[in-house]
């Protein structure tokens, strides 16, 4: 088991719109948990965090990050905002792309 975010809460999905995220990374398999299971009448989408990042904000999502001193440099310096450049390699075709990121403090 891993910590991955709910999609279904509400509060959630609106901080991902109104807190003005360039990304939303996680150090861990999956940023949204796709295990939930819904009703058979459910209507919304499979994976709404996905949804709301990938298609109606343009945010994208990053996983297994290694931010173990990232984060311990924004702790021990009182800062929980950093500025992130990693761009995504040119593959054709492609839904996902290897990046070396790079976290300007």
């Amino acid at each position: 088991s891993c910590a991955v975010l709910n999609g279904d809460d509400p509060k959630l999905l609106d901080w991902i719109e109104t807190s003005q995220i360039a990304a939303l990374i996680a150090d861990n398999f999956a940023v949204e948990d796709a295990r939930i299971q819904r009703p058979e009448d459910y209507k919304g989408p499979r994976l709404p965090i996905h949804n709301k990042c990938l298609f109606r904000l343009g945010v994208p999502l990053g996983e297994l990050w290694y931010l173990e001193e990232l984060a311990g440099w924004l702790s021990a310096n009182g800062r929980s905002r950093f500025f992130l450049t990693a761009p995504p390699l040119r593959l054709t075709g492609a839904v996902g792309s290897p990046v070396t990121p790079v976290a300007t403090v």
